[in-house]
């Protein structure tokens, strides 16, 4: 595409760099080409150092990651939202933290709006007057736009041409006027000496052992090596690095960063996420409802194409914003941008019929023949408007509208395969707001409001802004995110850091959800500048950023190389010069080799080495390149033969990997590779070799010389078996600086290797019992047990180094009956609950509350009841420890606790803060679970049957009417095989309760033994429960509703951690959704958390086999940050 003056629209430098050029070491290497990326690349090589930049796409111009595919807009986050709880102290108690890097990515990038003198924009103008309606608690103003609007050279010094309005923006705009990544950071990088690599995908990173900086991994994608499959994840090259900068999350296996398995991905890197899952939260930016305005009064423009001229125009995707930040009295929460947008031309029929099914409403007739001749009609009368030439579609307009709310995506490393899964939870309470808003200014302008675009039966939240995922910790140690302020990653969970381990994009994101509410490009820009600025004073070096760079085009060459100063080898030196014709092969090849240093037969060396299983790997390119300047057809006076001309003529260039354990710990990078073609061989009469000549690097910095042929004569030659065999087996000798020899013969194919498996079974061994039991009487008379638990002494270290003090915590669990033992303290487990909090210094309380009485009292309770309980143990508590006790509340157990606090019950002084898990105040049933209450018909006929009493694990449940029933709870419905069990009790638990666990997170000891801790319970205690189900939130005994705003205010000052299973079987996880939201919009965010525990059901996060890897640490630190003082405010 050119230009209306001609100029093309790409006009500046071909920014990669050939693979083979790449060296072993730099300074810094840069993982991805994004916005974070480009800064540091561009800012390192203005600081003189090295710097490679390893790229997985490919330079099909523009290069830049996703940076030519969005809007442009460049907004700044609001001081609301950056004085959010979820930022780090550094940013969040500092007005001024990113002001002058907002200044210094706004010099790059060069926002500027909609210039008034350009031809009027219809769009524009009608979000303009849109706008006006909503009144003075929305600003309007032209969006900041990284777009040129006229032809110029931006702040690097590359041309940039008028922006030709067609919309093009969200598919890829190539008028050359857009001014992203690879017109600015990476250009600059480029001009400053830094080396671009294209086709890379980094696996993982490795800290040099006993040494400063990093080895990253990574797979190369070139020409020809998808044939090869997993074998180029397998081979993998390696380049060293004393500083890293990531823009992605790269996910390290075994013994890589720090100890064991510290680097996962995600909210936090942890000492154990990678060996059960790596499962951890991965953010967006900012919710986005894809809202229209179908087929208003007036023509909009809003498709986007070229027009015929520009008044037919669309203009850029995106050219107003109404803004509703920083006005709201609901704090930053309450606050949301709303955007004009474009229709895609491609799209646009798909979309209209869309908008048409969604905005038609058929009418009811009351026989069938005047309903079909009345639709008929209004389709032929809708098809006249609808699709003629610039007919409603462009009437139509499009909202982008970015605010706040509470959904989150959870990213799963399973197996070597990251996983990316949004829950469905519905909609916010915001967006209803938003919507209310829109649906007033799309009907006053005569069109019809279509729903999301994107939207499903469960009405989940679009996100165009899932990126990263790695969070910044808002309590400095890697417990509260993945990296510090600055990006820089935390080992483990304690404060200490990686040394040179820095994120750009990566650490862009807070712990909280959807934290900016706003196009995130401004701010992740910013970001980038102020960690690369900040660490390059730390490390006391200077950034040279007022050099300008002069005209930069096509034709231009970088202005600083480094590759001289740094001693890199060429790899493509010959006696003659070299140039590729454009034609090379990739190879595989496997072998044996025996490590000796006499001379010994290749065969030979073939069958020791296979004995002693010393295999190799050799993975080759080969680029094959012309030599200039030799003459083709007579050297030294003699006539050459046809192979002798294309061996004199033609040489490969090598890159590659060879891996041999025995000789170094990691792949062998091919630094100087050349392949010699049809070279005769001395050896033997009526032959020609193919010669190998490698120049090999360790990982320990140990050079080899590997030497090798492919012999073809002439028994090879008309035997297709036998030239296989000769052009696949390479005979190699490999030396080393001091003389070593080792012979080598490759072959291939090998048989894959066989995993060895192993399992293991958990023994139980003895677990502290109660150190005491209270019985508490109640205020109405019932008396109820209270166990106490000690604080345990512990030798382990880490253990010992958090110990918070005797901190009282107490647990309530759900509804379980008079069981042997509490969920929260089972035997079976390798660690429960209690053992874990009470090895950490923690004083520990188990409530049985009346449920778990004598059978006339668990008979006649319900769960309103049972706040009573809670009462007195909270009681009991403070005035044995004169300290306000931590709450962990589970289930039914949650819900007595929520409606202590709603009816005043429970005081809200008397509580330091509360995990609640499952559900708290409102309660979203599972879809069985909704069934089984739509009506009481299930329990009348079950109390006709059997009576009021259901057993579980109790004796009573060997009635014949149980066996029955046993018989047919067989074939109750589950949604997942692997929930398919032959346990009565199992059975029994999920008939009156709801499957209450994923059976992949309990072990045999745990589900043999569900009948110990679930004896029984009433259909009176049941049907509460489904009233309150049905209801949707907490009802008293008379069911009158306890969710008031009045009730509410009970609540106003605890610290609330909620956690649920993704996939709970019992109570969706909007229930806690809801509860979240709520309370952040009512009382403020600061002291309300929310987590999913992805994989994990109903009971999983309590009695999970790996629970106490996965959750119980989280509830830990929530109490610890009570501990503190962080959640305390005026109650």
């Amino acid at each position: 595409m050119t230009t209306t003056e001609g100029s093309r629209p790409d006009d500046y430098p071909y920014l990669t760099h050939p693979f083979r050029s790449m060296k072993t070491e730099y300074d810094v290497v840069v993982v991805g080409s994004g916005y974070g990326a480009g800064v540091a690349a561009s800012r390192m090589a203005r600081a003189g150092k090295s710097v490679a930049v390893l790229e997985l796409g490919w330079e099909r111009r523009p290069l830049g990651g996703c940076s030519l595919i969005n809007a442009g807009v460049f907004l700044e986050a609001d001081q609301q939202t950056l004085h959010m709880s979820e930022w780090p102290s550094e940013i969040r108690n500092d007005n001024s933290a990113l002001r002058p890097y907002y200044s210094r990515a706004a010099k790059m990038l060069q926002p500027s709006p909609y210039p008034e003198g350009h031809p009027r924009l219809l769009k524009l103008e009608a979000i303009q007057m849109q706008a006006e309606w909503l009144g003075k608690v929305v600003s309007f103003y032209r969006t900041p736009l990284t777009t040129f609007f006229r032809r110029e050279r931006n702040h690097v010094g590359v041309m940039m041409q008028e922006n030709q309005g067609s919309g093009d923006e969200s598919t890829g705009l190539n008028d050359g006027s857009k001014n992203t990544v690879p017109t600015t950071y990476l250009t600059d990088a480029w001009n400053w000496g830094a080396e671009i690599f294209c086709g890379c995908e980094v696996r993982y990173i490795e800290q040099v052992p006993n040494q400063k900086g990093y080895v990253v991994y990574f797979a190369w994608h070139g020409s020809g090596m998808s044939s090869f499959g997993e074998d180029v994840k397998s081979q993998l090259f390696w380049v060293k690095a004393g500083v890293i900068w990531l823009e992605r999350v790269v996910f390290p296996w075994g013994r890589r960063i720090g100890n064991n398995r510290d680097f996962t991905s995600l909210k936090n890197f942890r000492s154990a996420n990678l060996a059960h899952g790596g499962k951890e939260h991965f953010r967006k930016w900012g919710h986005v409802g894809l809202c229209s305005g179908y087929n208003g009064d007036s023509k909009v423009n809003g498709i986007s194409g070229a027009a015929s001229g520009p008044a037919s125009r669309p203009g850029p995707t995106v050219t107003g914003v109404v803004d509703r930040r920083g006005v709201s009295s609901g704090g930053a929460l309450a606050g949301y941008v709303i955007e004009d947008g474009c229709i895609p031309k491609s799209l646009s029929p798909l979309i209209q019929a869309m908008l048409v099914l969604q905005t038609v409403r058929f009418p009811a007739s009351r026989s069938e023949s005047e309903s079909m001749s009345r639709i008929w009609k209004m389709l032929k009368k809708l098809s006249a408007k609808t699709f003629e030439l610039r007919g409603a579609m462009q009437r139509t307009s499009t909202y982008l509208v970015m605010s706040h709310d509470s959904n989150e995506l959870t990213l799963t490393l399973k197996g070597d395969r990251p996983i990316l899964r949004g829950p469905g939870e519905g909609r916010s309470e915001n967006f209803s707001n938003i919507r209310y808003a829109l649906s007033y200014v799309i009907s006053r302008a005569g069109g019809k409001i279509g729903s999301s675009l994107l939207r499903s039966r469960e009405q989940e939240e679009v996100t165009v802004h899932p990126l990263g995922g790695a969070n910044m910790s808002s309590d400095g140690t890697g417990r509260g995110g993945v990296t510090d302020h600055l990006g820089q990653v935390y080992i483990g969970h304690g404060s200490a850091k990686h040394e040179g381990l820095v994120g750009t994009e990566l650490h862009s994101f807070v712990a909280s959800s959807n934290i900016l509410g706003v196009n995130p490009m401004a701010t992740i820009t910013a970001l980038a500048e102020r960690s690369v600025d900040l660490i390059s004073k730390r490390r006391q070096f200077s950034i040279d950023t007022y050099t300008p760079n002069g005209r930069l085009d096509a034709s231009s060459q970088p202005t600083v190389s480094k590759r001289e100063a740094h001693g890199s080898q060429d790899t493509t030196k010959s006696n003659k010069p070299l140039s590729p014709i454009g034609w090379q092969f990739s190879e595989v090849l496997d072998g044996h080799i025996y490590m000796q240093s006499s001379d010994v037969g290749f065969d030979a060396c073939e069958t020791l080495g296979r004995g002693s299983s010393c295999t190799t790997r050799m993975f080759l390119t080969v680029e094959i390149c012309r030599r200039i300047g030799e003459s083709p057809y007579v050297v030294h006076g003699e006539v050459l033969t046809i192979l002798d001309t294309f061996g004199l003529q033609y040489e490969g260039i090598c890159t590659g990997t060879v891996a041999c354990r025995g000789l170094s710990r990691g792949p062998m990078r091919v630094v100087d590779g050349k392949v010699r073609f049809f070279v005769q061989s001395k050896e033997q009469a009526e032959s020609t070799t193919l010669r190998y000549s490698l120049q090999l690097l360790s990982l320990e910095n140990i050079k080899y010389n590997l030497e090798g042929y492919k012999l073809i004569d002439s028994a090879s030659a008309f035997s297709v078996r036998g030239m296989w065999e000769a052009t696949t087996k390479v005979n190699v000798h490999i030396t080393q600086g001091d003389g070593l020899k080792l012979a080598v013969v490759f072959l291939r194919p090998f048989a894959p290797a066989r995993e060895l498996r192993r399992s293991s079974h958990y023994h139980p061994t003895q677990k502290q019992g109660p150190s005491t039991t209270a019985l508490l009487r109640t205020s109405d008379g019932v008396t109820v047990g209270l166990e106490e638990y000690e604080p345990l002494p512990s030798t382990d270290e880490v253990i010992k180094s958090q110990v918070t003090g005797p901190r009282p915590v107490l647990f309530i669990p759900g509804v379980t009956g008079k069981a042997a033992h509490s969920t929260f303290a089972l035997p079976y487990l390798r660690c429960n609950m209690v053992e874990y909090f009470t090895s950490r210094g923690c004083r520990c309380y188990v409530l049985t509350p009346r449920w778990g009485s004598d059978s006339t009292t668990s008979a006649q309770c319900t769960v309103y009841d049972c706040r009573l309980d809670i009462a007195a143990a909270l009681q009991h508590i403070l005035g044995q420890q004169k300290q306000k006790p931590y709450v962990v509340a589970h289930c039914q157990g949650s819900v007595a606790l929520a409606m202590g606090l709603l009816d005043g019950t429970i005081n809200r002084t008397h509580i330091l803060g509360i995990t609640a898990n499952a559900v708290f105040m409102t309660q979203v049933l599972a879809y069985w679970n909704s069934l089984k209450a739509a009506t009481p018909a299930l329990i009348r006929l079950y109390e006709f049957i059997s009576g009021t009493h259901y057993p579980i694990g109790s004796p009573d449940g060997n009635k014949p009417i149980h066996k029955i029933l046993d018989i047919l709870l067989r074939f109750y419905p589950v949604e997942n095989r692997r929930d398919i069990c032959t346990s009565t009790h199992c059975h029994r638990t999920t008939f009156a309760f709801g499957l209450c666990w994923n059976h992949n997170n309990l072990d045999a000891n745990i589900h043999d033994n569900v009948g110990e801790f679930f004896a029984d319970t009433h259909t009176k205690l049941l049907e509460h429960v489904t009233r309150m189900g049905t209801h949707g939130a907490c009802l008293d005994n008379e069911l009158r509703p306890l969710l008031t705003d009045r009730n509410l205010r009970n609540l106003q000052g605890i610290p609330i951690l909620f956690m649920s299973g993704t996939v709970n079987e019992v109570f969706k996880p909007e229930s806690t959704l809801r509860d979240y939201e709520m309370l952040r919009r009512r009382f403020g965010e600061h002291l309300y958390r929310r987590f999913l525990v992805e994989g994990y059901g109903h009971l999983d996060p309590v009695i999970g086999k790996n629970a106490a890897d996965d959750v119980y640490w989280r509830v830990f630190e929530h109490v610890k940050w009570c501990v503190q003082g962080q959640g305390d405010t005026k109650r």
